[in-house]
C-alpha cells in the first residue's frame, strides 16, 4: 500500500493536470465561438453566390462552362482538412480515416493537407502531401485559400487533374460533428446545396428581372471560382470548429475524470493516514504496557530493602 507521502504527490500532480485540461476546456470553448462566427460570415456570402449560379443556370441554358462539365479521366486531388494537435478526442482518427477509405479506391495523384496532424499522418504512410499548410485553420486567410484554389484550377485547367475533391468535418452543432467529403470539380450545383440551413434560404422574388453585367457568362466565369474558394474557405473553418468543439469535449471529460480521482485519492489518504496513526499509537501503547511489564518483574525479583 502507498504511504501518505506517496498519496500526497499524487493528489498534488491530479491537481496541476485538472487545472490545464480546466484552462484548455475554457480556451477551446473561446476559440470554438469565434470559429462559428467565421461560419455564420462564410454561409452567407457562399449561398448567395450559389443562387446566383443557379439562377444563371435555370434562366439561361444555353450557357456551359467547363468546370460544370464531367471528364472521363480518373485523376483525383484531395485536399485533407485535419488538425493542428492532439488532445481533441477522435476529431483527427474520423476525418483521416474517411480520407484514408476514400482514397484507397481512387487515382490519387495530388495530396494537399491543412494541419500538421494530417501531414505528420501522410507521411507515416509514405505519403509525402504536394504541399502542407499549418496553422491555416487557426487564423484562416482569404488569399492563402485563394492562392491555393488558383493552383489546383490552373491544374485542373491543364488537364492534370480530373477531379478535384476536399475531405473535412463539418460542424453540425455542439454536439454532433461529420466527417464528410465534397467534390469541388467538376462542378456538381445540388451536392453544395447539402446541409444548408432553412435560414440562409432566399425570400421569394422574380428573379427573371435581374441583368447580369457584363453578361451571365461573365458573371459565371467569375463566380464559380469564387464559389470554390468561399467553399473551401468554409471547411477550413468548420473543420476549426469542429476540432475546438472535440477538444472542449475531451478536456470536459477529463476535468471530471480528474475530479473523481482526487476525490478517492482524498479517501484513500485519509485511510491510510487513519491508518498510520492508529498503528503509531498501537506501537506506543505496545512499548508502553512493556515498559510497565519490564519495571513490574524488576520490582518483583529486586524487592527494594526494607529501611529501619
Amino acid at each position: 500500500m502507498a504511504n501518505v507521502s506517496d498519496i500526497r504527490f499524487h493528489i498534488k500532480s491530479v491537481k496541476q493536470t485538472r487545472q490545464i485540461t480546466n484552462a484548455m476546456h475554457m480556451v477551446s470553448a473561446a476559440r470554438m465561438r469565434k470559429a462559428l462566427d467565421g461560419i455564420a460570415k462564410n454561409r452567407s456570402y457562399f449561398y448567395h453566390a450559389l443562387d446566383v449560379i443557379v439562377d444563371i443556370r435555370n434562366h439561361t441554358g444555353d450557357i456551359t462552362h467547363p468546370y460544370l462539365k464531367h471528364r472521363a479521366g480518373d485523376k483525383v486531388a484531395y485536399i485533407v482538412v485535419s488538425g493542428e494537435k492532439g488532445l481533441s478526442g477522435s476529431y483527427n482518427h474520423a476525418v483521416l480515416a474517411l480520407a484514408d477509405s476514400l482514397m484507397e479506391d481512387k487515382n490519387v495523384i495530388e495530396v494537399y493537407t491543412i494541419g500538421s496532424v494530417g501531414t505528420s499522418h501522410f507521411l507515416r504512410r509514405g505519403i509525402t502531401p504536394d504541399r502542407h499548410f499549418e496553422r491555416l485553420a487557426e487564423k484562416p486567410k482569404l488569399d492563402q485559400v485563394r492562392r491555393l484554389m488558383t493552383i489546383l484550377i490552373e491544374q485542373y485547367d491543364r488537364g492534370e487533374i480530373d477531379e478535384l475533391r476536399i475531405v473535412y468535418t463539418r460542424f453540425i452543432n455542439t454536439l454532433s460533428r461529420e466527417p464528410m467529403e465534397q467534390k469541388l470539380l467538376p462542378v456538381e450545383l445540388n451536392d453544395f446545396k447539402r446541409g444548408r440551413p432553412t435560414s440562409t434560404q432566399d425570400e421569394a422574388y422574380d428573379r427573371s428581372y435581374i441583368l447580369y453585367d457584363p453578361s451571365p457568362k461573365e458573371v459565371l466565369n467569375a463566380l464559380i471560382p469564387q464559389l470554390l474558394i468561399g467553399y473551401v474557405y468554409g471547411a477550413i473553418v468548420h473543420a476549426y470548429a469542429s476540432e475546438n468543439c472535440s477538444r472542449m469535449a475531451a478536456m470536459e471529460n477529463a476535468t471530471r475524470s480528474a475530479d473523481k480521482m482526487i476525490e478517492k485519492l482524498t479517501q484513500q489518504y485519509h485511510a491510510v493516514r487513519q491508518l498510520t496513526i492508529t498503528n503509531e499509537l498501537a506501537d506506543i501503547i505496545g512499548a508502553a504496557n512493556a515498559a510497565n511489564a519490564a519495571r513490574s518483574a524488576d520490582a518483583a525479583y529486586y524487592p527494594e530493602e526494607k529501611r529501619p
